[in-house]
């Protein structure tokens, strides 16, 4: 089979631009026509194939020219008869053994539906959960304000005596009952809105038990600091035993201490107590001069009576110190009991 390509003159082919279909591939006319594969018809075939057919130009020694891409595009044929008769066909059944489902992506399925389901539970319940935790954080809280509680109460009926205890001396010994009921007032804060009740006994509670530690902390603290300057100390009485100058920096020794520890006081820890204290220094100077007068003019007796009444002005601030001790007592152990009363509500 040849074919024949008529020529024109003046014509410039460009093979890429006729391969994109931009510009139209010269005509061929062949000699003979295609032949088949021996015994294959159009009809019967049932795989779609390429018809082999001779090649456009070829050079003087068989090999083919540029052209080779624009005559196989031109001249292929295809055969796809087959393909009228084609229908879908079941994929797969024989791997799902009369199944219909696949245990892949059953399993899939059935994780996530549990993820989610767990998920939602958790959103559901965690409302629930927090509220209880809370409940049970006050609870614990409150237990172990009613052990400080009790531990604290001997303490308190004994600060007023006229000998403090060795217990009592130390303000460090009622610190853990304002730790726990701290605690116990930020842990009722979680409790739930609708809870308000049981916020309510156990913020009122707590902050009693505050109030108490810390009256107890000041009064303890006010009285281990004054008792030592309220102690007079030995003051020469007998003018031949020492000189003016000596006995002036002993008074004046003396003197200098118990206004500075009366000047660091705070007033309203012990009102009874810090009058008595205001009227004793006011009277100090008068004090100190007429204790001088004495030892200069030898009159040990004026000596020693000016010294007796400034030690009877210090056991008056101390009595007045006493009587404030008392009402702390008492307004503390009030208190207690309130605050007892409130955690066994609480508690149940």
């Amino acid at each position: 089979m040849t074919a024949t390509t008529p020529s024109k003159r003046g014509f410039i082919r460009i093979p890429s631009m006729e391969s994109l279909g931009f510009m139209d591939a010269p005509s061929r006319a062949w000699t003979t026509p295609p032949s088949h594969a021996p015994g294959s018809t159009q009809a019967s075939s049932q795989v779609s194939a390429l018809v082999p057919v001779p090649l456009g130009r070829h050079g003087k020694n068989g090999h083919p020219t540029g052209e080779l891409v624009t005559d196989m595009w031109e001249t292929t044929e295809l055969h796809a008869p087959s393909l009228e008769d084609w229908t879908p066909q079941e994929f797969g059944s024989k791997h799902l053994g009369g199944r219909r489902f696949r245990w892949p992506m059953l399993s899939l399925l059935i994780i996530v539906t549990l993820a989610v389901a767990g998920v939602g539970y958790w959103l559901y319940r965690q409302p629930a959960d927090e509220a209880a935790a809370a409940v049970g954080e006050v609870r614990s809280e409150a237990e172990a304000l009613t052990v400080a509680l009790e531990q604290v109460a001997p303490l308190v009926a004994d600060i007023d005596l006229d000998r403090l205890p060795e217990a009592n001396r130390d303000a460090s010994a009622y610190l853990q009952l304002g730790d726990r009921a701290r605690s116990m007032f930020a842990a009722s804060a979680d409790l739930p809105a609708e809870d308000s009740s049981g916020r309510s006994v156990a913020a009122q509670a707590a902050g009693i038990a505050i109030d108490a530690s810390k009256q107890l902390m000041d009064i303890t603290t006010y009285r281990t600091a004054l008792e030592p300057a309220l102690t007079l100390p030995l003051l020469e009485t007998d003018p031949d035993l020492t000189d003016l100058t000596t006995a002036t920096d002993a008074f004046t020794q003396w003197r200098t201490g118990f206004e500075s520890v009366r000047g660091a006081l705070p007033a309203e820890v012990a009102p009874e107590a810090s009058a008595a204290l205001d009227r004793l220094s006011a009277n100090l100077e008068q004090t100190q001069a007429a204790y001088l007068d004495a030892m200069r003019t030898d009159n040990r007796t004026a000596a020693v009576e000016t010294l007796g009444a400034l030690r009877a002005d210090l056991q008056e601030v101390r009595h007045a110190l006493i009587t404030d001790l008392a009402a702390v007592s008492e307004t503390v152990s009030a208190l207690i009991d309130q605050a007892r009363d409130d955690l066994s509500r609480l508690l149940g």
